[in-house]
């Protein structure tokens, strides 16, 4: 668990610093174009992963969803695309605290929501630290950027601005989503590779349209060389990480610990040279604490060992059938419910009688 925790951590703080030097450097354009490189380079590199290892292993390792996991891949798709082509869009309209403020911060009170109508419960003291913790997450970027109260010296107008908050939020709650599908993929032995080659198809498709249309995409302001370097380092590489930690921990912890992104993006920020001030300190210790004690909290629910019907028809659906007496282990993983797989949730898959990495 330690670990995932480890890997969501660093993603949070690579892509923290992506957002940080794209705020305010670029255009609608610029935004489409990152989102075109990154995802379809994103979606380049694991397909030939997964095949080199296919090769590798023979036919042992599967570089494809099973046929019943398309579903939720279609499911997966529409969510990044949303929550991606969302937030990069919210930046050419509203500051990169502000915008990461609203994805973070909304997160928790999302999932907890999803979970509701999902038919699992939730103690009532967990709804109110969530809210606590997206009201420290707006405290957390008026500290750190006392700019953004005036927001007339935002670069774009009142709507515009309305517009970047709303895509903002949108972006958390596909954020939200997107964690729910990961861990439901991670609890069906989907390889995070193969999530990553086949999660980003609609969003690197609708980049590329939007980019032919002259009303959606401004002249770009950054070269292909910094935007293609700024993709793979802030976002191939750290999604990479939160894919393997979002399979293996639940929905509400994997927001609960984004939402500390715009405070550990600050402190960072500091270590490279920018200046630091006391409310910014206090704000961002704030955000941490109370990041942490709804991760805790979320992590410490009693689990009951059961799993809905619903829930065990659909991975019933999903999973293929296996030999007789197989089915009855199958039930045991669905009634683990959140639990998911042991040892932190890095299951130990096996293909073929080869022992797979739960890493790829």
């Amino acid at each position: 668990m330690r670990t995932s925790y480890a890997l969501i951590a660093f993603s949070v703080l690579m892509q923290a610093a992506a957002e940080a030097f794209l705020s305010g450097r670029i255009s609608s354009g610029d935004s489409l174009r990152f989102s075109l490189l990154a995802f379809l380079g994103c979606t380049l590199l694991f397909l030939t992963v997964n095949r080199v290892r296919r090769t590798k292993h023979g036919t042992s390792v599967r570089p494809s969803p099973g046929p019943g996991a398309w579903r939720l891949f279609a499911a997966l798709n529409v969510a990044s695309a949303v929550t991606f082509l969302g937030l990069y869009v919210a930046l050419v309209w509203v500051p990169a605290a502000f915008a990461a403020s609203l994805m973070a911060g909304i997160g928790p009170l999302a999932a907890s929501t999803l979970a509701r109508l999902a038919g699992e419960t939730r103690p009532a003291a967990y709804w109110a630290r969530s809210v606590g913790l997206f009201a420290a997450s707006l405290v957390t970027a008026a500290a750190v950027q006392p700019s953004l109260l005036d927001t007339s010296s935002w670069q774009s107008g009142p709507a515009a601005s309305a517009a970047g908050a709303v895509l903002a939020l949108l972006a958390g709650v596909g954020a939200t989503v997107l964690a729910r599908l990961s861990r439901r993929l991670g609890e069906l032995g989907t390889a995070p590779s193969v999530v990553m080659a086949h999660r980003f198809h609609l969003t690197y498709v609708l980049a590329a349209l939007a980019l032919t249309s002259h009303r959606l995409a401004e002249p770009p302001r950054l070269g292909w060389g910094v935007t293609a370097l700024v993709a793979f380092v802030g976002v191939v590489i750290p999604l990479y990480a939160l894919q393997v930690g979002a399979q293996r921990t639940a929905a509400t912890v994997t927001m609960a610990l984004l939402a500390t992104q715009p405070g550990l993006a600050y402190l960072v920020q500091g270590a490279l040279g920018s200046p630091l001030s006391v409310p910014g300190i206090v704000a961002v210790v704030l955000l941490l604490l109370v990041a942490s004690a709804v991760a805790r909290a979320e992590h410490s629910l009693p689990r009951d060992g059961t799993a809905s019907p619903a829930r065990r028809r659909q991975v019933q659906q999903v999973q293929p059938q296996g030999q007789p007496g197989q089915q009855g282990q199958q039930d045991q993983q669905v009634g683990q419910g959140r639990q998911g797989p042991q040892e932190g949730g890095a299951e130990r898959r096996v293909e073929d009688g080869q022992p797979v990495s739960p890493w790829l």
